[in-house]
C-alpha cells in the first residue's frame, strides 16, 4: 500500500466513507466500527477486498480537466480509469460571465450524477473584467484556482502581460492559485499569417504554428510576473524541453511557488501523429512534440521537476481556426483521456523505472496538495476519504475506444498496451469499479471545496 509515508504492507480499515486506521497486514477487521478493508470482496458492505500481490493506491486526482459538457460520461471515464476526484474547468459560454459560469456549473453538478467527486477552476475568459471581487466571490464559491491564457487573441481571453500581473497580485492576496496556459498568442498570430501566406492548410500546418519557442517564452513571462508578485504559479500541460528548463531556472532562484504540470499526451504521444492520414484525431495545444522534448518530460516527471500529472480531458473538441481548414475538413483540437491517464501512466512509467510512490505523488497527492484537498483526498491515511485504487501490476491488456467508456466515441490512445491493470476502484468507501466495470452506477460524486 501507498501511503504518505511510503509504502507498506498494511490493511486499510474503512469506515462511513473515510479510512478508519491502517493496520498490520491480515489485522483488517479487528478495529471497531470498520465497515471494510481493502487489503486483506465488497467494502461498502461491510465485506473485504482482496488485494494480495497489488499495489493499493490512492484515488486519482486529475488536476486537469474539461468534463462539464458531459458529467456523468466523463465521471465514469475518470472512475474505470482510477480517477476519484476530477479538477475541471468552467469553460463559459458566449456572453456569459466568468464567476456566474462558475455558480451555474456549481448548482448544475447536483443534477447530473456524477460518479467520481468534482472540483472546479474558474476559467478567466474575460481577464480585463475580472476584478478584484470576482476572484473573492470565485473563492468563496469553491475554486481553489483561476486560470488564464496567454494566447487566443482570436477568441478575445488572451490575458494581457500587465494584466497578468494585477491579476497575480489580486490572486496572492485571496490565497489563489493562478494557472496559466502558456503560450505566445501574438507570435503564434504572425505565424499563422506567414502559414496562409504560403498556402499551408491542414493538421501539420495548426501544429507547426504553434512552435515550442512560443511556450518558452510565456513560460518565461509567467513565472517572471510570478516572481514580482509572489503568486502561486500553476504551468498547465508543459510540453517543451526549454520550458522545464525555465521551471529549474526559477527554483534554482528561490522562486517556492511554482507548480509545474505535464499531460498524458504530451508524454506518450509525438508529432510523428501529424504525418498520418488520421493527424486531426491527435490535434492539441499545444501540439505533440518531438522525441527529444518528451524524454525531457519523463526526465523531469522522474526527478520531481515536474509535479502534477493531468489529463487536459476534453469531453467536447474546440473548433481549429478556420483558415487551416481543406474541403470537407474542419479541424477540431483536444484530447479526451480523463480514464486512460493512470493506467498509461503506471504502465509506462514503471517500464521506465519510476518508482510506484513517484508515480502516485505525480496522479493523486500533489495534485490535491496543489489545489487544497489533501489529505482529504490523494492520500491513504486515518481521516482521508476513503477514495482507493487496487492496481494489478501482474495483469496486462491493450486500451480499446471502449476501455474507459467517457462517451467521446474515440481514445487516441486505443492499441497501447498496458502492463497492469486497475482491478477495483473504491469512491469514499463505496466499490465504484470492480473488475473494469462500474460496480455502482448510480452516482454519488460530490462537489468538491477546497479547505
Amino acid at each position: 500500500m501507498i501511503t504518505p509515508h511510503g509504502a507498506r504492507r498494511t490493511d486499510v480499515l474503512i469506515s462511513r466513507g473515510k479510512v478508519a486506521a491502517l493496520g498490520d497486514a491480515g489485522t483488517a477487521g479487528t478495529a471497531g466500527g470498520a465497515a471494510g478493508a481493502a487489503g486483506a470482496p465488497g467494502a461498502a458492505a461491510g465485506g473485504r477486498i482482496d488485494a494480495a500481490g497489488c499495489f493499493v493506491l490512492p484515488g486519482g486526482v486529475d488536476p486537469h480537466a474539461h468534463v462539464m459538457a458531459d458529467v456523468r460520461h466523463a465521471t465514469v471515464g475518470a472512475a474505470l480509469g482510477g480517477t476519484t476526484t476530477a479538477l475541471s474547468f468552467t469553460n463559459p459560454a458566449a456572453g456569459e460571465g466568468d464567476v456566474a459560469c462558475l455558480l451555474r456549473r456549481r448548482r448544475e453538478l447536483a443534477g447530473v450524477r456524477p460518479v467520481v467527486d468534482v472540483g472546479l477552476h474558474a476559467m478567466l475568459y474575460h481577464p480585463q473584467e475580472a476584478s478584484p471581487a470576482d476572484l473573492a466571490a470565485a473563492r468563496r464559491a469553491g475554486a481553489a484556482a483561476v486560470k488564464v491564457f496567454l494566447a487566443y487573441p482570436e477568441l478575445g481571453i488572451m490575458c494581457s502581460t500587465r494584466r497578468l500581473f494585477e491579476l497575480m497580485s489580486a490572486a496572492t492576496r485571496l490565497g489563489l492559485v493562478v494557472q496559466v496556459h502558456c503560450e505566445n498568442g501574438h507570435l503564434i498570430e504572425a505565424l499563422v499569417a506567414d502559414a496562409l501566406r504560403s498556402g499551408a492548410t491542414g493538421p501539420r500546418a495548426f501544429a507547426q504554428t504553434r512552435p515550442p519557442e512560443v511556450e518558452e517564452e510565456a513560460v518565461a513571462r509567467a513565472l517572471a510576473v510570478a516572481s514580482l508578485t509572489g503568486a502561486t504559479c500553476y504551468l498547465v500541460h508543459l510540453s517543451t524541453a526549454q520550458a522545464i528548463e525555465q521551471v529549474r531556472l526559477a527554483r534554482k532562484r528561490g522562486q517556492p511557488r511554482v507548480i509545474a504540470e505535464a499531460c498524458t499526451h504530451h508524454l506518450l504521444l509525438g508529432e510523428d501523429r501529424y504525418a498520418g492520414a488520421d493527424a486531426q484525431r491527435f490535434l492539441v495545444a499545444p501540439p505533440l512534440r518531438s522525441s527529444r522534448h518528451l524524454e525531457a518530460l519523463w526526465a523531469a516527471a522522474a526527478d520531481g521537476t515536474i509535479d502534477t500529472v493531468g489529463s487536459d480531458h476534453c469531453q467536447v473538441r474546440s473548433p481549429a481556426a478556420a483558415e487551416f481548414s481543406v474541403t470537407g475538413e474542419n479541424l477540431e483540437f483536444g484530447i479526451a483521456g480523463i480514464g486512460a491517464r493512470i493506467p498509461l501512466l503506471l504502465s509506462e512509467g514503471l517500464a521506465r523505472g519510476l518508482p510506484i510512490e513517484r508515480l502516485s505523488q505525480l496522479t493523486a497527492a500533489n495534485p490535491a496538495r496543489a489545489f487544497g484537498h489533501y489529505p482529504k483526498k490523494g492520500a491513504i491515511a486515518a481521516g482521508s476519504d476513503a477514495d482507493i485504487v487496487i492496481f494489478d501490476p501482474a495483469a496486462n491488456s491493450e486500451v480499446t475506444a471502449a476501455t474507459f467508456d467517457d462517451g467521446t466515441g474515440d481514445s487516441v490512445y486505443a492499441g497501447f498496451p498496458l502492463r497492469g491493470r486497475i482491478r477495483a476502484v473504491l469512491v469514499r468507501g463505496r466499490l465504484t469499479v470492480s473488475a473494469g466495470e462500474l460496480a455502482d452506477p448510480d452516482g454519488r460524486g460530490r462537489y468538491l471545496r477546497p479547505h
